[in-house]
């Protein structure tokens, strides 16, 4: 018995596997969830198809995005219709979290986190796909 795949079928099975994997980095990160978001209201949501993240690349984001104040974050950020969004154990705390295309992210607990991240520099380098 013969079993045909699609081309990029495997491709997409292992990417699915991976999504579901947990992934935790030596500074106590682990990303206990993921999911994709794209606001498809919004006239600019073509370029949301250059957005991919995964476990890993959430981690990198928290190790190297930059904590801002309010007030920078809301000069500086840009708040694209893409995102994934999911929630993150750091150091035995649940957090939620939201990353934009842009750079932008929001990191918080419901309890008194809520903090505000922008990805510059090294953060953008490790992380291209978020330009």
């Amino acid at each position: 018995m013969k079993c045909l795949m699609r081309p990029g079928a495997g491709l997409l099975l292992t990417l699915l596997l991976i999504a579901c994997v947990p992934v935790r980095d030596a500074g106590g990160m682990e990303v206990l969830s993921m999911s994709r978001h794209i606001d498809s209201r919004q006239p600019d949501h073509d370029i949301c198809s250059s957005l991919v993240l995964t476990r890993a690349n959430v981690i990198t984001y928290f190790t190297l995005a930059g904590k801002m104040d309010p007030a920078t974050f809301h000069d500086e950020a840009m708040i694209l219709p893409c995102s994934y969004e999911g929630s993150i154990d750091i150091s035995g705390h649940r957090y939620q979290w939201q990353i934009f295309a842009g750079g932008a992210a929001y990191l918080y607990d419901g309890a008194g986190v809520n903090a505000r991240y922008l990805c510059r520099g090294k953060c953008l380098d490790a992380l291209p796909d978020l330009r």
